[in-house]
């Protein structure tokens, strides 16, 4: 592990990254409605109708303790599943409906004012909800004439037989999918980035394998030509060159090796080649026959922001096992933005 945290370089990561992390987010949002819309349609399989019938409550003068008694708790609890209304109801339906089956189709529901009651009527049948209402509707007009409570019970409206609206939570799904996708790629970022595998910058190179850096190389691509990024990029060559041809004057013969079977190593000893970085005569990539019976110089070549720790350590102890010295190593392929964020408060160094 790292001793410390690098937070520029974590800084130039997260904002390199974000390209992949907005299509992470918009990917987690797609499957969040998409899961949304799969259950919404599973809901709708078992769609239900519901009734919704407003009543007016006359209660009888002198009365007042009625009021305070017939609140929704008590219609709820007491009052439609008894033998007044809802036996009464069942009466009216005959001997096709169960009476559990048809207590559990009610709700009652009031507000502030007592005189107010409104019954639901919730059934997976139109005309089943119907007969129900109608039936209920029956008793309780009995209820409201033949109760020393009241002096009637009316219907004042009928909202008819409408399917149950099923809640939709589309927006609030993607939201939480891309949420959760995206605070997944920051997780990963962050635990890669931490664990220290990735080799970024020449300095983490030398504070995990002890060795120093000859310089870095760069992704081709755009060059801002006399701007300070360019700066950095020219002086970044040129410490290259300086130390490469330092190490072909006192070595005659380099081996450039990495951990991905030669190929790192031969596309940094064709870029030496292209740009003319030093005596190419001088290096070669490491082969493991060619170097078996003689003491050898090493030059590890480490891909910027790869994975490449263990793997690069596990090569560095085969070649010293082998009679190899490993005397350098060079950063590869490096990514343009993340170095102008990096060398963005240091341009100098």
């Amino acid at each position: 592990m790292q001793q410390g945290i690098d937070s520029r370089a974590m800084f130039a990561t997260y904002i390199t990254k974000l390209p992949r992390l907005l299509i992470l987010a918009v990917a987690g949002a797609l499957l969040g409605s998409g899961l949304n819309l799969f259950v919404t349609l599973v809901k709708t399989r078992d769609v239900c109708y519901v009734s919704e019938t407003e009543y007016y409550i006359d209660f009888a003068d002198g009365r007042y303790e009625a009021r305070d008694y017939y609140n929704a708790f008590t219609w709820n609890e007491y009052v439609l599943g008894s033998d007044l209304v809802l036996g009464r109801a069942m009466e009216y339906l005959g001997s096709g409906y169960d009476r559990d089956q048809v207590k559990e189709m009610l709700r009652a529901e009031m507000l502030s004012d007592v005189r107010y009651l409104t019954i639901y009527v919730r059934g997976q049948e139109p005309a089943q909800v119907a007969e129900v209402r109608d039936a209920v509707r029956k008793a309780m007009e009995e209820l409201g004439a033949g109760k020393d409570e009241f002096d009637s019970i009316d219907q004042i409206d009928d909202q008819g037989i409408v399917q149950e609206a099923l809640p939709s939570f589309g927006w609030r799904a993607a939201f939480l999918g891309a949420v959760i996708a995206a605070g997944i790629g920051v997780f990963v970022i962050a635990f890669r980035f931490c664990m220290g595998s990735a080799f970024y910058t020449k300095g983490d190179i030398t504070a995990q394998l002890g060795i120093p850096v000859c310089g870095m190389t760069f992704h081709k691509g755009r060059r801002r030509i006399g701007s300070k990024e360019g700066a950095v990029y020219q002086r970044q060559a040129e410490m290259l060159a300086g130390n490469l041809k330092m190490l072909a004057e006192h070595y005659p013969r380099i081996m450039l090796m990495d951990a991905s079977d030669g190929q790192e190593a031969a596309l940094f000893l064709q870029d030496m080649r292209e740009r003319g970085l030093a005596d190419c005569s001088n290096f070669q990539v490491y082969d493991t026959k060619e170097c078996a019976d003689e003491t050898f110089v090493v030059v590890a070549v480490i891909p910027f922001g790869k994975v490449y720790r263990e793997k690069i350590t596990d090569e560095m102890d085969y070649v010293r096992q082998h009679g190899g010295r490993v005397v350098s190593a060079v950063l590869t392929q490096s990514d343009r933005a993340w170095m102008e964020l990096y060398y963005a408060g240091g341009r100098k160094k």
